[in-house]
Order: structure tokens, then sequence, then C-alpha cells
């Protein structure tokens, strides 16, 4: 049976595929093991509700903007809070 993976672990796929990365690439950068980072492409664990700094750091490999991790409408919730 296959398993259906979240739209956080499709980000992290499509961009590290779109950069020519490895898991081990980004694995390696980020300072974590291998099966760690897959955790996160799997699905089985998700970037935004654990270790900030690690979730930060992922981001930056990966050139991908944070709050798109935690709001799902990242561009939309951006332009809110700039008017506050």
């Amino acid at each position: 049976m296959k398993r259906t993976i979240g739209r956080e672990a499709m980000i992290l796929v499509k961009r590290r595929k779109e950069m020519g990365m490895t898991q081990s690439d980004v694995a390696e950068q980020a300072g974590i093991s291998l099966q760690h980072y897959q955790l996160y492409e799997y699905g089985r664990r998700k970037l935004s509700s654990g270790n900030m700094l690690l979730g930060l750091k992922i981001c930056a490999i990966l050139e991908l903007e944070p709050y798109e991790f935690v709001f799902e409408d990242c561009s939309d919730w951006v332009r809110r809070i700039r008017k506050l």
C-alpha cells in the first residue's frame, strides 16, 4: 500500500530535486543523519513542528521560505503581517 505524503514533504522533495541535491547532501549540510532527514521527506515527521534551528537550517540549505512550512498560504500571511 502506497503512503501519500503531506504538503511539507512534497515541498522538500521538489525543491531538493530542483537544486540537484541528494538527501545525503541536505542531511550532511544540516548536520543530521540521512535517516533523520528522510523522516521529513517521507512525511513521518513535520519540519514545522520540530526543532526550530534545524528547520531554519534546512530551509536555508534548500533556499525555502520558512513561513511556507508554518502557513499554507505563505504569501498571503506575509502580506497581512507587513500591514501591521
